[in-house]
């Protein structure tokens, strides 16, 4: 069981040379296939547009009918306070006026809160990491 030590005859398709392309055929070839993978990825990129609109869109009425439910709370919860103070034999211009006060310590609350956060929004890293940070400079 000794094999052959001579190599088998070439067959006629192992013979024939693969085709040779110019270098114009090879630059179509390399110029369609980009442009088909841009046309791909434009495709990719306005689909995924539309739905991040569309998710948009959904989200921002998502947070309106959050407004409203948390707004409508709100209002309810002022009236059964209101009611309560009634209850206890307040008189309605001293419930009324009582309630606004709350509110209105609550909203200058809130404002300074929102003075507060929006001081520390500086991104003085960043503006340094750019040369940007204009307090330093002055010195």
């Amino acid at each position: 069981m000794k094999q052959s030590m001579h190599a088998a005859p070439p067959d006629a398709a192992d013979s024939a040379a693969p085709e040779t392309l110019s270098l114009i055929e090879a630059a179509a070839g390399v110029f369609a296939t980009t442009r088909q993978h841009l046309a791909q990825l434009l495709t990719l990129l306005t689909l995924e547009a539309r739905y991040a609109g569309l998710m948009l869109g959904m989200t921002l009425a998502m947070a309106l009918i959050g407004a409203l439910a948390a707004f409508s709370a709100w209002g309810l919860l002022l009236a059964a306070a209101l009611a309560g103070l009634l209850a206890l034999g307040w008189s309605w211009s001293l419930a009324l006026s009582s309630l606004a006060l709350a509110n209105a310590m609550l909203a200058l609350l809130s404002l300074w809160l929102m003075r507060r956060a929006l001081t520390r929004i500086g991104l003085e890293s960043t503006r340094r990491a750019l040369g940007l940070d204009l307090r330093n400079d002055a010195d």
